[in-house]
């Protein structure tokens, strides 16, 4: 172990419930992409509905969760963003343990967008309305086209965005040392043991489940009873 690891102590950063949405949500968009691709609508549509239970999930976690899950960690001063900003151009890493500024922008325009292509998908529908979503059948053909036409759109949106997020942690990794990756695999990262004191409040899992489990319930029960 090297002096500056000795400094170093290691800390839990994110919940459990975190890192299986993250990845989850990952894995779901990967299948939604490539369903679509091979224009396999039935697999397309059951990845949409999951995300929808995800995204149900994650918006009561951001009220119940541990304190650096929650919505309220998610805004800063605006100080606070102008000084991480002025302190990106500097080769170390920030040691953060919830989101920085910058990337507490990330996480709610990343969720913005995600809802918006979830719930345009839920009633869009093709020309001849032969593949539709669950809840199309509940808004006018109009309405279901526009959305469809704001989901294809929305979709260009969604894969910059993951671009510009998948070259930020590649920045951060390469430029500024800070591998933000693996606390969201293990859960846990190494921080100055002087910044070690003001350590966030993990929800404990059951609270986690009971999230899932609520959730998956609600939104199963919505897509049998009208979708």
């Amino acid at each position: 172990m090297t002096s500056n690891d000795s400094h170093k102590v290691s800390v839990r950063v994110w919940d459990l419930p975190v890192r299986v949405f993250h990845w989850l949500l990952a894995v779901l968009i990967t299948v939604m992409y490539i369903s679509a691709k091979l224009e396999n609508f039935d697999v397309h549509i059951i990845a949409g509905k999951s995300i929808a239970i995800l995204l149900v999930a994650r918006i009561i976690w951001g009220f119940v969760g541990s304190s650096n899950a929650r919505f309220s960690a998610l805004f800063f001063h605006p100080r606070e963003y102008v000084n991480y900003i002025a302190e990106l151009p500097q080769r170390k890493p920030g040691y953060s343990v919830a989101h920085s500024p910058i990337g507490s922008v990330a996480v709610i325009v990343i969720l913005s967008i995600i809802s918006v292509q979830v719930a345009t998908g839920l009633v869009a529908s093709d020309i001849d309305g032969l593949i539709e979503g669950p809840f199309a059948y509940y808004v006018s053909y109009d309405m279901s086209r526009w959305a469809t036409d704001i989901h294809l759109t929305n979709k260009t949106l969604l894969l910059y965005i993951i671009g510009l997020h998948l070259a930020a942690n590649a920045f951060y990794y390469l430029y500024k040392k800070d591998n933000l990756i693996s606390p969201m695999i293990t859960g846990a990262r190494k921080i100055p043991q002087n910044l070690s004191s003001n350590l966030p409040v993990i929800a404990p899992i059951w609270k986690g489940i009971a999230t899932i489990v609520i959730s998956a319930a609600v939104m199963l029960w919505i897509f049998n009873q009208y979708g």
